[in-house]
């Protein structure tokens, strides 16, 4: 687990709250921060942060299947959607070979497929362990 500096933006009564990382040395190798756009998570918040609060997180790092199912699937749904359709072309005796349009069609099942599991696993993957002393501290003087 990578720990990081964050700042609390909003707090929910189940001990959840939405957090902005502020960008570090770390961020370099991350794909998450090179948007160049801030990068809100929801984490667990078991120290009752409040609202404002510079806070120090644990983030689980992403698993390492990941990149299997965000690149070679697709790329295994468009040659494979290429072939079933080639194939069911010659079986139908049709003028226009049916692959291309099979191969989209298999790629965007799975994408469709896809957007839908990542709204259901919308897991937490951070941990609020501690509010950031120095910080706080500094903006007391």
């Amino acid at each position: 687990m990578k720990r990081e500096f964050a700042l609390v933006l909003e707090t929910y009564n189940n001990n959840i709250a939405k957090v902005e990382l502020q960008r570090s040395s770390s961020c370099d190798g991350c794909t998450l921060c090179n948007s160049g756009k801030p990068v809100v998570l929801r984490a667990f918040n078991k120290i009752n942060a409040s609202k404002g609060d510079s806070v120090v997180i644990e983030v689980d790092e992403l698993k390492k299947g990941t990149n299997f199912f965000v690149y070679i699937i697709p790329l295994l749904c468009l040659i494979v959607g290429y072939f079933l359709g080639e194939y069911i072309t010659k079986l139908s005796n049709i003028e226009h070979n049916l692959g291309p349009i099979f191969s989209f069609v298999l790629f965007f099942i799975y994408v469709i497929w896809g957007i839908q599991k990542l709204k259901k696993d919308n897991k937490i993957i951070a941990n609020i362990i501690h509010k950031n002393e120095i910080v706080e501290d500094f903006y007391n003087k």
